[in-house]
């Protein structure tokens, strides 16, 4: 099949990193990153370049102009999950959260393994104080990707802050860091604090006896 020249087929892939600040010994907030990763289709050049606009938008915080950018991908190309999951950094954004459900959800219908959109969403449910919906996202992604190492520091916040459980906290932070080429050196901050407050409950309860 030839393509006509005002045709190119795309991937339409593209992440975002978004970084909250966390101190060694207490994390706060989750290392969020949202999408955009679509099976490759054949779209217009113009489409295309659409596309990347918006993620210029996106990456200028200017989200006004790049949800109108989007809104209209996800109109004319309902195929792709891309638009969708970076509808609902958007909305996350803004703090618009059931709106930014919706759409990441959207994207993981469209793309179930969309391992971004679905470490996205755990991001969402743990802003709304639904932890174990944020679990279920992360542990899909993980599911989805077994070396996106994103979903295992995330979970790992999750346990050690949000749900108490340090000992899932520390498997998954250590699983975090095989997967980098250097050690984080705040992960293996949270590590050792963990371990730390490990022993003191230990101790604790043997006290308590």
């Amino acid at each position: 099949m030839t393509l006509s020249p005002k045709f190119i087929k795309t991937s339409l892939i593209v992440s975002m990193l978004f970084l909250s600040g966390c101190f060694a010994s207490a994390p706060t907030k989750e290392n969020v990153e949202a999408n955009v990763q679509s099976k490759v289709i054949e779209i217009p050049d113009e489409a295309a370049k659409a596309y990347k606009k918006a993620i210029t938008h996106m990456n200028h915080q200017q989200w006004s102009q790049a949800k109108s950018l989007l809104v209209n991908m996800t109109q004319d190309y309902p195929q792709l999950s891309g638009p969708f999951a970076n509808l609902g950094v958007i909305a996350s954004q803004q703090e618009q959260w059931d709106e930014a459900v919706a759409y990441l959800q959207k994207a993981i219908e469209k793309k179930p393994n969309n391992v971004k959109a679905l470490n996205q969403l755990g991001w969402v449910y743990r802003q709304q104080g639904q932890f174990e919906r944020a679990e279920q996202q992360y542990l899909k992604a993980i599911d989805a990707d077994k070396d996106y190492a994103a979903s295992y520091r995330n979970i790992g916040i999750l346990y050690d802050i949000y749900m108490g459980n340090l000992a899932k906290a520390s498997e998954h932070y250590q699983t975090y860091q095989s997967l980098q080429s250097e050690p984080d050196r705040q992960v293996a901050g949270w590590i050792v604090d963990i371990n730390r407050r490990a022993n003191v409950e230990t101790q604790i309860a043997g006290d308590s006896q």
